[in-house]
């Protein structure tokens, strides 16, 4: 089922990338890598920064991420993206809490709709591989690494997203994007201890989907 939820998303994120591009070029058909009469295929790249809100397991989390991407025609971008994360915004000293921290990373193409426009479109897409812990807890405490139980796992990840960007200066960008985290499903326990007694919970496989919201800091060359 989530093999299909999946391609569903993927087709109608890159038909509608299409869709705007055909439109921006509608009375000429061209490619990424041929060039133009008279015209080089141009490169560029950029890094950048982000921070965000997300739902993890139903609590609030910060997300922090990075991405660095090597851009072809100014239209499409093509690199590495991570992001880290953590659902404990809140302190609470109660054994049977939990938090869920983690991160993830891999490939991204990002297609870029009239990018020489202040204000644009980019379409970006990661596909990755990613880690996650349940401990419980308060990561505040500065005296938790002591008394900690902990439960791990490994899991797969699909990010379509859709950002709004604003071309500050020539180097420098700021975009506001939403995207959505798809993941083959977590298998956790989460362990605490109840009058010397081991209890063991299971966490929701699909603790990690979830939409995302944040902001990008790029700068390079675009």
């Amino acid at each position: 089922m989530k093999i299909k939820i999946i391609a569903t998303v993927l087709f109608l994120v890159l038909a509608l990338a299409n869709s705007l591009w055909a439109q921006e070029n509608k009375n000429e058909f061209k490619t990424i890598f041929k060039k133009d009469e008279g015209k080089s295929i141009t490169h560029g790249g950029y890094g950048s920064f982000s921070i965000g809100y997300t739902n993890i397991d139903g609590k609030d989390g910060l997300q922090l991420g990075g991405r660095a991407a090597w851009i072809l025609n100014h239209h499409i971008a093509i690199g590495i993206a991570g992001k880290s994360f953590f659902n404990n915004l809140t302190k609470s000293n109660a054994s049977h809490d939990y938090y869920l921290a983690g991160g993830y990373g891999g490939l991204f193409i990002e297609p870029i709709i009239a990018p020489k426009s202040p204000v644009h479109a980019s379409f970006p897409i990661m596909f990755g591989l990613g880690g996650l812990a349940a401990k419980n807890g308060n990561i505040w405490d500065d005296n938790y690494y002591s008394d900690t139980y902990y439960d791990t796992d490994v899991f797969l990840v699909i990010e379509p997203g859709a950002e709004i960007e604003f071309n500050i200066v020539k180097f420098f960008r700021i975009s506001l994007g939403a995207s959505y985290r798809l993941t083959n499903g977590v298998l956790l326990q989460y362990k605490y201890y109840d009058d010397n007694d081991l209890v063991l919970l299971d966490v929701p496989s699909n603790a990690l989907d979830s939409f995302n919201f944040n902001i990008n800091f790029k700068f390079g060359w675009f």
